[in-house]
C-alpha cells in the first residue's frame, strides 16, 4: 500500500474502517488463489466472498445496542444534514463540545483543556470522594448512555467514560459558579457567557441527564434526592439558572423523565397546563412548511363548515384588514388570543442566543414521537405573521417584538427560516381556533371597509381634523338648506 493510501485509511472513521478491512480481506482471500479466474468454477469463486460478507453482516448485527423488537431509548438525535448545512452556526457548537458528536474538534480544543480545571474544581467540593468512585459510577452507566445517541459512538470505553465525566462536571461547575457568582477565567469573558449558553442548548451537543444527576448526587446540597417522584433539588436549581427566566416556569417533572439539558429547557418553557388541553382537532394531514400554502380541502359530511385554511395573512395584511395588535402582560409565550379584532401577544425579545435556542427546540420537538407539538405550532404562527421587514416593524411598534443585535430584515429572515422544512400534524394544531377566527374576521367585507376608512381618513390627527371639519360643514350646509327651503315655503303660504 502506498503511503498516501495508508494515511487516508487511518483518517477514516472506525465504522468505515471495519468495512474497508473486511473488503480488503475479501479481495486478499480472492486473490490468493493462483488458479486462473477463468478456470475456477462459479461455486469456488463465490464461496470466499459469501463467507466474508456473512462475517461482516454478523459483526454489524452484534454491535447494535439493545435487543431485537424493542424500542431503543434514543433521546439525543442528529439534525438532518440538509438542514444543518444551511445554518451550521445554529446547530453546531462554537466554543464547547458536549457529548460525542463534536468531541475532539480542533477549533474547540481550548475549552477541552478548561474542562480539566472544571473537573478539579468539582472534585474539590467533596475532597473525601476519590477519582475512582467517579469513574466507577460513570462506567456503570456507559451502556445506557451509548444507547441514548441515534448514531454509533466511535469511542472506546475509557474515552467515552472520560468524556462523560469531563462534560458532566463542566456543566455542573458552570451553573454552580454562576449561582455562587464565582469568576471563571475563560467563561466570564465578554463573548464567553452567551456563546457557552448557546452551545449548551444545542440538540446535538448533549449528554444524558442521568449522567449529570449522578455527578450532582455526590454533592451534599443535592444529595437528598433519593426519591425523584416530586422532583429534586438538581432540577429546581438548574431550572432557576436557565437563561430568559421571565418566560420560563418551574418544572413539574421528575429528573428521571428529563432526557438532557435542552429537554429541561423545553419543559420549563411549555407549562403543563398547555400540554394537557390541545385546542382544536384540525385537519388530518401533515405538511411541510414549504407546502403550507395549499388550498383547504372540502369539509367532510356531517361536520360544520368553517372558514379555515392552513395559512393566515401576515401581520401587515391583518392590520390592513382591521386587526389591532396589542402586547399583553402574560409571561408565557403561548398566551396568544384574538377577540373582537384585537390580537394580544406577549413580548418576544430576539437576539442571537434566543435564535439558537428556538431553532434547536424546534429540532428537538420534531425528534419526538408525540404528535402534540406546541412549540412547532407557535413557530408556525410567527412564520406566518412575519413575512417581510414591514411586519417586523409593525409588531415592534406595537411592543410585541424587541430586537437586540438585529435589524428588521435580519429578524424577518430568522422567522422565515425558523419553520423551514419542518412538519406538523394538524390534528394537534395548537392555534387552529385562532387561525379560524382570524380568517373569519379578515374575510368580512364590513371589517375590511371599516379598516380602509380608518386608515385613509383617521390615520393621523390632521386627517381626522379635516374629516371632522368636513362633516361639520356638511351638517351646517344641510341645516342651512333646510331652513332656507322651510322659510320660503312659509312665505308662499302667507
Amino acid at each position: 500500500m502506498e503511503p498516501s493510501s495508508e494515511k487516508n485509511f487511518n483518517q477514516t472513521p472506525n465504522s468505515v474502517r471495519s468495512v474497508l478491512s473486511f473488503e480488503s480481506d475479501l479481495s486478499t482471500s480472492s486473490g490468493s488463489n493462483s488458479i486462473p479466474k477463468e478456470t475456477q468454477s462459479d461455486d469456488e469463486e463465490k464461496a470466499p466472498s459469501t463467507d466474508n460478507l456473512r462475517m461482516l453482516v454478523q459483526k454489524r448485527l452484534r454491535d447494535l445496542p439493545g435487543k431485537p423488537r424493542t424500542n431503543q431509548p434514543v433521546t439525543i438525535y442528529r439534525v438532518p444534514a440538509s438542514f444543518r448545512e444551511k445554518r451550521k452556526t445554529l446547530y453546531e457548537p462554537r466554543m464547547v463540545s458536549i457529548g460525542p458528536y463534536y468531541h475532539g474538534r480542533e477549533e474547540l480544543r481550548a475549552m477541552e483543556e478548561h474542562k480539566w480545571w472544571c473537573l478539579r474544581d468539582f472534585m474539590s467540593r467533596k475532597p473525601d470522594i476519590g477519582l475512582d468512585i467517579y469513574l466507577q459510577e460513570i462506567r456503570k452507566l456507559e451502556s445506557q448512555a451509548r444507547q441514548c445517541y441515534s448514531e454509533s459512538v466511535n469511542l472506546d470505553t475509557n474515552e467515552f467514560v472520560l468524556m462523560l465525566l469531563l462534560d458532566g462536571c463542566f456543566i455542573l461547575e458552570y451553573f454552580l459558579k454562576y449561582e455562587d457568582k464565582e469568576t471563571d477565567a475563560l467563561c466570564d469573558v465578554g463573548w464567553g457567557g452567551p456563546t457557552i449558553i448557546s452551545d449548551l442548548f444545542l440538540l446535538e451537543n448533549q449528554i444524558p441527564f442521568f449522567i449529570i444527576h449522578k455527578l450532582a448526587s455526590f454533592l451534599s446540597e443535592i444529595n437528598d434526592c433519593k426519591s425523584c417522584e416530586d422532583g429534586c433539588d438538581l432540577v429546581h436549581n438548574l431550572s432557576s439558572l436557565l437563561p430568559y427566566q421571565e418566560m420560563l416556569m418551574p418544572p413539574e417533572v421528575s429528573c428521571d423523565n428529563i432526557h438532557h439539558l435542552l429537554h429541561l429547557y423545553y419543559i420549563c418553557l411549555i407549562p403543563k397546563s398547555h400540554t394537557e388541553h390541545p385546542h382544536h382537532p384540525a385537519m388530518k394531514r401533515s405538511l411541510s412548511w414549504l407546502w403550507m400554502r395549499v388550498p383547504q380541502q372540502q369539509p367532510r359530511q356531517g361536520k360544520v363548515s368553517q372558514c379555515s385554511s392552513v395559512i393566515i395573512p401576515c401581520a401587515a395584511e391583518l392590520h390592513d384588514s382591521g386587526v389591532k395588535f396589542k402586547r399583553n402582560s402574560s409571561p408565557h409565550l403561548f398566551d396568544i388570543t384574538f377577540n373582537k379584532g384585537v390580537m394580544e401577544m406577549p413580548l418576544l425579545v430576539v437576539d442571537n442566543t434566543i435564535r439558537t435556542i428556538f431553532t434547536n427546540i424546534v429540532a428537538f420537538e420534531q425528534s419526538q414521537i408525540s404528535k402534540l407539538r406546541i412549540f412547532t405550532s407557535y413557530v408556525v404562527l410567527w412564520n406566518m405573521l412575519v413575512d417581510t421587514a414591514r411586519d417586523v416593524s409593525l409588531l415592534e411598534h406595537c411592543g410585541i417584538l424587541e430586537l437586540v443585535q438585529h435589524n428588521e430584515e435580519q429578524a424577518a429572515d430568522f422567522f422565515n427560516e425558523l419553520a423551514d422544512c419542518w412538519t406538523m400534524d394538524y390534528d394537534d394544531h395548537y392555534y387552529a381556533n385562532l387561525f379560524v377566527d382570524l380568517q373569519k374576521y379578515c374575510s368580512s367585507t364590513w371589517n375590511r371597509s371599516r379598516a380602509r376608512l380608518m386608515q385613509d381618513y383617521f390615520n393621523n390627527p390632521w386627517s381626522s381634523i379635516s374629516v371632522v371639519a368636513a362633516v361639520i360643514l356638511l351638517i351646517l350646509t344641510v341645516i342651512q338648506t333646510y331652513y332656507t327651503v322651510y322659510s320660503d315655503s312659509n312665505c308662499s303660504c302667507d
